[in-house]
This record gives C-alpha cells, sequence and structure tokens, in this order.
C-alpha cells in the first residue's frame, strides 16, 4: 500500500502533493455546507420557500450551484 501511495503521488513532489489535499479539503468542505444547506431548506415550508423566491424544486440547485462556485478555481477573487 505504502509503495501504491509512493508512486501515486511521487511525481506531484511534496508541493504538489500538499496542493492537492488543500483541494481535497476544500470539496469536502464544500460537499458539507451543500449537505447542510439542502437539510436546512428542506425543513422550510412551502411557504418560506416561496418568500425566498425558491420552491421545493430549486433546493438541490441552489446547493449544487453554490458547491460549484465555491470548488471551481477560475472563480476564485472574482465572485
Amino acid at each position: 500500500m505504502t509503495t501504491l501511495v509512493a508512486n501515486t503521488f511521487g511525481w506531484l513532489g511534496f508541493a504538489g502533493l500538499a496542493n492537492w489535499f488543500k483541494k481535497l479539503a476544500v470539496k469536502l468542505q464544500a460537499r458539507r455546507l451543500a449537505n447542510i444547506t439542502v437539510n436546512e431548506l428542506s425543513r422550510l415550508s412551502d411557504r418560506e420557500l416561496n418568500d425566498m423566491g425558491l420552491s421545493r424544486c430549486d433546493i438541490r440547485y441552489v446547493a449544487e450551484k453554490h458547491y460549484e462556485d465555491t470548488v471551481n478555481a477560475n472563480l476564485k477573487g472574482w465572485v
């Protein structure tokens, strides 16, 4: 197992490996926050969602859109 990990990440070098783990941490955090968003919005009534301009079918889209915006490195500093 150690050899597999060393061979997989050996070409990245230490800086590349650290960068890879940073990106992974950002993705995991963004996914966790997207799941929390879905859960919280799902608890609201249809009336409360309507007050925010959302319907039930928009809940997953809103969470996924925020996830994509958070993870997309091209948007950093512009949004």
